[in-house]
């Protein structure tokens, strides 16, 4: 049975608002349940027909439709659409990714069966010779009337019966767990590939493809860098566990913070980076928004005690300019989050 998963959880974005009753009765909302219906059999079907890669597009879906759920209006219905022709763009392209992935693996099932066709094979030369050379002993036994050993040849050809049996049967079974391992070493690249091991959010590898994806499709977007100050303090002070659980709740807490089109990834070490599909002016907003939202204390266990543990993020923005290459555009965006760095500095 499929494991659905969970949604990224978290408050929601200061700027929703509820539809109003007067929409909730009138006939937008008979077209309205049919659309959030309609996504969820879409999110359904996606993680049906792959469930190894589609469990973010499921998640991202989900999101989907719960933001609708809370606000529907005309803009908010044509983001969505966007978002669901853009989710299912990239679950197209990752499954091509993922067939072809399952064809080597194919194909590597193929070389090990047709290795152990050969290794069966020259097993088989061997038996031939031996159940001719038993053939050849029980048929001298016959012809000398020798009985006793007529019944010895019997037994003999019985236990090599046997035994080529349970050889064949240990054959099969080594090469059917060749094949599952070589299963299980794919789920497992194909989720190492995209995710970060400590926060289970989108990794480094990850935000590549998807800005990539965003460059060759001439997208307006804007890339946001949230730094986490004085993490060393922090692990110096409580311990690297206590450090390592704030940053799994800032990968929380930025998930519940951007849209289902959006992108969330943990950068490297304590830096995190969002992909925002809009132009600077809303980043900007937004950036500010998300900022006060991580700069909220982070409740930890330390010691055995519950203790709230408080936090400073420094965030970076670039919007990017058609042509540019994505290192020139991290450059902008890291001199805007130094900037803003420095800002927050006491003289």
């Amino acid at each position: 049975m499929t494991q659905r998963p969970t949604g990224s959880g978290g408050a929601t974005p200061p700027d929703s608002t509820p539809a109003s009753e007067d929409t909730r009765n009138s006939p937008f909302q008979s077209a309205l349940d049919c659309y959030l219906s309609s996504i969820s059999d879409i999110a359904e079907t996606v993680i049906a027909i792959y469930p190894e890669i589609g469990a973010n597009c499921y998640e991202q879906l989900t999101r989907m439709r719960a933001r609708l759920e809370f606000e529907a209006n005309i803009k908010t219905l044509k983001e969505s659409r966007d978002t669901l022709h853009q989710l299912l763009e990239e679950f197209a392209v990752r499954a091509i990714h993922y067939t072809q992935a399952l064809s080597d693996e194919l194909n590597r099932t193929l070389a090990l069966v047709d290795q152990s066709e050969d290794t069966r094979s020259t097993r088989n030369v061997r038996y031939v010779g031996q159940l001719v050379d038993l053939v050849d002993r029980m048929d001298r036994a016959v012809q000398s009337g020798n009985l006793s050993e007529l019944v010895a040849q019997a037994g003999e050809l019985r236990s090599f019966a046997e035994s080529i049996e349970l050889d064949t049967r240990d054959a099969y079974v080594q090469l059917r767990d060749q094949v599952r391992e070589f299963q299980h070493r794919l789920r497992e690249a194909e989720l190492l590939a995209s995710r970060d091991a400590l926060t289970k959010i989108a990794n480094r590898r990850e935000f590549d493809r998807q800005l990539d994806s965003r460059i060759q499709a001439r997208r307006e977007f804007c890339v946001l860098l949230f730094d986490l100050d004085h993490l060393k303090t922090i692990n110096d002070r409580f311990g690297h566990l206590c450090g390592d659980e704030i940053l799994k709740q800032i990968g929380s807490r930025l998930s519940s913070q951007v849209r289902a089109r959006d992108f969330v990834c943990r950068w490297g070490g304590d830096e995190f980076a969002v992909i925002l599909d809009c132009g600077l002016d809303p980043a900007l907003v937004r950036s500010l928004q998300i900022t006060q939202w991580l700069n909220r204390p982070y409740g930890v266990n330390i010691d055995g005690s519950d203790r709230q543990v408080d936090v400073n993020v420094s965030v970076g923005v670039a919007n990017y300019i058609e042509g540019e290459t994505p290192e020139q555009l991290f450059q902008r965006v890291d001199e805007s989050m130094y900037r803003h760095k420095h800002a927050q500095s006491p003289d």
